[in-house]
């Protein structure tokens, strides 16, 4: 493959997998900005590593992308120890992470709720499933898991999430 086929590709890949990438990162990331950074700091150093990588490597992404936020995530934390300042916390709901109309906020609002619900391998788990529409395999491949333990998670997620939003609350219109 040559250099622009190589740029071609990673750039049609990154068009079509940062949304959901960056929706896994706003998993532990306080603002939309510290999750583009984790999201594009993954990509560019899994691209430098696996340039010739096909669509059977992307879950790795995944994982990439994770132990960025978590890097990001201790980064700061290192950095506001040595600040040390009185500083107020930032919420990590700055901002929605559902793209959403009118009609749907109150809606998305529920699955974000229930969302944030779950502990944090369960959401995890879900956010790839759903958002980043992996297999179980692939996850379980980016997590570093086994398949049953991925679909447990899953499967109690959405058992959790169920409980949480009540169905005839929301109807499909």
């Amino acid at each position: 493959m040559d250099s622009n086929h190589t740029d071609a590709h990673w750039r049609t890949c990154y068009e079509q997998l940062a949304p959901k990438l960056l929706l896994f990162a706003r998993q532990w990331l306080p603002s939309m900005a510290d999750a583009e950074d984790a999201v594009q700091n993954a990509f560019v150093r899994f691209w430098r590593h696996q340039p010739q990588a096909g669509a059977e490597h992307y879950p790795l992404l995944y994982a990439a992308v994770r132990t960025s936020a978590l890097d990001l995530i201790r980064s700061r934390d290192r950095r506001e120890k040595r600040e040390a300042d009185d500083r107020v916390d930032v919420s990590r709901a700055d901002t929605p992470v559902f793209d959403t109309t009118i009609d749907q906020r109150e809606h998305a609002e529920a699955v974000q709720a229930a969302l944030d619900q779950l502990p944090q391998a369960q959401r995890e788990v879900v956010v790839l499933k759903v958002w980043g529409e992996l297999t179980f395999a692939q996850i379980a491949q980016a997590l570093g898991e086994s398949i049953n333990t991925i679909a447990s998670r899953y499967r109690y997620a959405l058992e959790a999430m169920r409980r949480h939003i009540k169905p005839h609350d929301y109807e499909r219109v």
